[in-house]
């Protein structure tokens, strides 16, 4: 009997635990409205891709976007704080949302409120359409453009800008400090740059005004055509799996020997190592770490925003880390570097990429890692991230 009675209880106990859960409330969810191009025709199909489905386009986690009356629509499961997402025409990896200059956008975030919501999302252009307008110039301050400047180094010209301080035109005694920064046609103007700017003049004028950051010249030097060979220090393996030479150096080399030299006699520089840095982001992040393993002697603080940490050698191994490990000085400059927590789903690159400088021995003062949980691989963010950064790499200028 008082067996009996135990198993009663258990199976009361198991049947009111089920009770429990059945009342546990559900994920809340999160209804994507999107209101496509005004050409979009039912043939197309559009997938919501994100953090919540692994970027998924096929199988049972795809998720395919129902129409109805003009608007297409989805919705999913909110099981994490920050929800990242976008969208991609006819599982074409190439067609995603472009504004009405038919520039692409960056990935869209939604930050849970813990209840069920809706987000409303409008789509002027797939990247690659024709643009509906002309993105005007945006350009703020005094900046001044070199035009068709020459770089031997690849036998080929670039036109380079030149930010100047406020007080640079009645303040004819002192000298700046200066930061060459990569993708030079994204720094300034809306007009020339791919997608977002980085907006560095308006930043530079609101800072500098309020006191919140110190004056200094900026030289946006634009890529090529070439950008994965340039921006690449060391030989690596291609998209396809083949061989490639990296020209990161001769990039470098077009900084150090020619621009630099026509900047310092050009403007009121201070052309010392302490006071030139290099900036970039994504393959152009990856220069900046490059010139301060290999160049601390002209470059005294480099800025990696996102810096690509998925290049490999043929051999399968990590091109960045496997130059920190077999590199034989190390220099004194001061290097900020950043990520943001969706651009590999982790940290563990960053943290690796940190503490492989740091066993090399690197001075624990000299490097800033900055961690973003909302951080996403454009320039958006990484215009929201600059200030924070520049003021600490000018801590000691």
């Amino acid at each position: 009997m008082m067996a009996h009675n135990k198993t009663f209880l258990t199976i009361a106990a198991v049947l009111a635990l089920s009770a429990c859960t059945d009342k546990n409330p559900a994920a809340p969810t999160l209804t994507i409205k999107v209101t496509p191009p005004a050409d979009y025709s039912v043939d197309e199909t559009v997938h919501l891709v994100g953090s919540f489905n692994d970027w998924a386009l096929e199988g049972d986690k795809a998720y395919p976007l129902r129409a109805d009356k003009g608007e297409l629509s989805a919705t999913i499961p909110v099981t994490e704080k920050n929800v990242f997402f976008t969208l991609v025409k006819n599982k074409d990896w190439q067609l995603m949302p472009a504004n009405e200059m038919a520039k692409s956008q960056c990935i869209y975030l939604y930050q849970a409120t813990g209840s069920d919501a809706e987000m409303a999302v409008h789509i002027p252009l797939w990247t690659g359409d024709k643009p509906l307008k002309t993105a005007e110039p945006s350009l703020s301050g005094s900046i001044i453009q070199h035009k068709d400047f020459t770089l031997p180094q690849f036998a080929r010209s670039s036109d380079i800008y030149v930010y100047l301080p406020k007080s640079y035109q009645h303040n004819t005694h002192k000298t700046y400090p200066v930061l060459y920064m990569l993708d030079g046609q994204n720094i300034f103007n809306a007009h020339s740059a791919h997608s977002d700017e980085w907006r560095i003049d308006e930043l530079l004028e609101d800072l500098t005004t309020a006191g919140t950051l110190d004056e200094m010249i900026v030289v946006a030097v634009p890529n090529s055509a070439q950008r994965w060979v340039e921006y690449n220090p060391w030989d690596f393996k291609d998209r396809d799996g083949k061989a490639r030479q990296g020209q990161g150096e001769l990039t470098i080399r077009s900084i150090k020997d020619t621009l630099k030299p026509f900047i310092d006699s050009s403007y009121r520089t201070n052309p010392q190592p302490a006071s030139t840095g290099l900036a970039g982001s994504s393959l152009g992040g990856l220069m900046a770490i490059y010139a301060a393993l290999a160049h601390s002697d002209t470059f005294g603080f480099t800025a990696a925003f996102s810096p690509a940490l998925a290049i490999e050698n043929m051999d399968g191994k990590n091109v960045l880390f496997e130059a920190i490990k077999h590199h034989q000085t190390i220099g004194n400059s001061k290097i900020y570097f950043d990520i943001g927590q969706m651009e590999y789903g982790n940290y563990e690159q960053i943290e690796q990429l940190n503490s492989l400088l740091l066993k090399q021995g690197f001075n624990p003062e000299n490097l800033k890692l900055v961690k973003d949980d909302v951080g996403r691989h454009c320039e958006v963010d990484w215009s929201r991230r600059f200030p924070a950064a520049l003021e600490w790499l000018q801590a000691g200028i």
